[in-house]
């Protein structure tokens, strides 16, 4: 399985604008410096949305709810009762207990929980699960592709829980015994001020992802009449979302293609779909040395993937766009790679990261590139 493929995939099957899924997993080693979130920590899924990745545990957890469904304490004595009692969500504290004791939630083996827009991953290697932010049109696809292949009452579940063990707890369980069930969440009423009002969660296990990864494009979701009167309908929805009525139609255009003159026989020039060959010859030719540096080399097998990726990346709405450059030598050959990612245009950050094949290294192309590009970012796009 690919990312880039999926997201190749699915952006055919939503359409190019649709909003990419979560990714979701433990490990023992920090991705991302995350400040502690108070209340639910659903809050920050917005910087997720995005394109951050956040990394939790229990101290940056404040509530013990969140701590306890996503397996880094145990259950705070407090919470049956402010289940019930305050929130009203059980008649009884008693009931509450008894809810916890039957799924028995797992503790977590591993210091941080991730969160990532799947664009920010290399591979699905370590995943728990998928969580998609779905209107009802977008759900109406998810659970349709969730039945394709798949006849159980429960293929799409809905049990009781909240946001954190909707998504979270419900998913690991499923993963970790390699069910086949799928979960529709964030009905919870705490959990809903922190997102749209026509948003609701649906979660694929990895274990349920891994058979519907290969199923995606057999199902109503590629070349069925009814589907894409939905999937023209969701575009036109998000068209009508993503451009306030004040901008212009020109103001929302990318823009044109850029060149950067570095050395005199090296330039930077922005990355077009056609380049996916010499991109992918570039990194097939240098894999031994690659690997070691970049983990999405072994997944990139052939043209085909890297056009993935690069649609991935020129697909995006302009006001997410995040430019990446080709570094061309005077032959026209490729040398490496160079672009922003995690882009915040809110706040005005960025980051820039690259790759430059060995044969062109210690002749300071790279140190030329980053200054360049980031007088250019300042100055023009961040």
């Amino acid at each position: 399985m690919d990312t880039r493929t999926f997201i190749t995939n699915y952006q055919e099957a939503f359409g190019k604008n649709a909003e990419l899924p979560i990714v979701f997993w433990y490990s023992d080693r920090i991705e991302a410096p995350t400040e502690k979130i108070g209340g639910c920590f659903f809050k920050s899924m917005k910087q997720v949305r995005e394109g951050k990745i956040i990394s939790l545990n229990a101290e940056t957890i404040a509530c013990g709810g969140g701590k306890f469904y996503t397996g880094f304490t145990d259950m705070p004595e407090r919470v049956p009762g402010f289940v019930s009692l305050k929130e009203k969500y059980k008649k009884t504290p008693e009931m509450v207990l008894d809810f916890v004791d039957e799924i028995h939630v797992p503790k977590a083996t591993k210091n941080y929980l991730h969160f990532a827009r799947i664009d920010q991953v290399a591979s699905f290697d370590e995943a728990e699960g998928l969580l998609f932010l779905a209107t009802p049109d977008v759900l109406s696809g998810l659970a349709t592709w969730a039945y394709f292949d798949n006849n159980a009452p429960d293929a799409v579940a809905t049990p009781f829980g909240s946001g954190c063990c909707s998504v979270v707890t419900q998913t690991v369980i499923e993963n970790r015994n390699q069910g086949r069930r799928t979960f529709l969440g964030f009905l919870d009423p705490s959990v809903r001020p922190h997102f749209e009002p026509d948003l609701l969660s649906f979660t694929i296990p990895m274990s349920r992802f891994k058979e519907m990864y290969h199923t995606m494009r057999e199902s109503c979701l590629f070349d069925t009449h009814a589907w894409g009167k939905i999937k023209e309908r969701i575009q036109h929805s998000l068209s009508k979302e993503e451009i306030p009525p004040t901008q212009s139609a020109e103001a929302s255009k990318k823009p044109s293609s850029l060149t950067f003159s570095i050395l005199p026989d090296i330039s930077l020039r922005e990355v077009v779909l056609e380049d996916a060959a010499a991109i992918y010859h570039a990194i097939d030719t240098h894999r031994d040395y690659m690997r070691t540096w970049l983990p999405f080399v072994d997944n990139m097998k052939s043209v085909a993937d890297e056009e993935a990726f690069l649609k991935s990346v020129l697909s995006v709405p302009a006001e997410r766009y995040e430019p990446i450059f080709g570094v061309w030598n005077e032959r026209n050959e490729i040398c490496g790679l160079i672009g922003f990612h995690f882009s915040d245009y809110a706040n005005h950050r960025t980051e820039i990261g690259y790759w430059l094949l060995p044969e062109y290294q210690h002749r300071g192309i790279m140190t030329a590139s980053v200054r360049r590009l980031c007088q250019w970012a300042v100055e023009k796009r961040y």
